[in-house]
């Protein structure tokens, strides 16, 4: 299992090229059928980052958008976990005061199951 964790720029521009350098790493270092998480604060308020890691096989669970930023009254979803060679089962954001006293970011919690020939 490789996890990698990931704080992208705030210009989509540079989004877009720290999403080139990312995946080209990924491709560089991390054998194809190996399973890998990518996770982190994207800070994509559209889908630059679903479309880009999509094309290189990574899926998160989107059937539920769950709000992350701002943590003391969240409205989007900056924060994903994307997986490749796993699959998606759900997402979750704890609540509570204290969450939005350690970070300006809620955390995500997201639960992915392994292929039956990795068990």
């Amino acid at each position: 299992m490789h996890v990698i964790v990931v704080h992208l720029g705030l210009i989509k521009a540079s989004q877009v090229r720290q999403l080139v350098q990312l995946c080209t790493f990924i491709t560089r270092e991390v054998p194809a059928n190996a399973p890998v998480l990518v996770a982190g604060d994207f800070n994509d308020w559209g889908s630059t980052v679903h479309i880009a890691l999509g094309a290189e096989g990574f899926s998160a669970f989107d059937q539920e958008r769950v709000a992350t930023f701002p943590s003391r009254l969240p409205v989007v979803q900056l924060d994903h976990v994307f997986g490749r060679g796993l699959t998606p089962l759900g997402v979750h954001v704890p609540r509570g005061r204290i969450w939005g006293r350690m970070s300006d970011h809620l955390p995500l919690i997201a639960e992915f199951d392994l292929p039956l020939d990795a068990h």
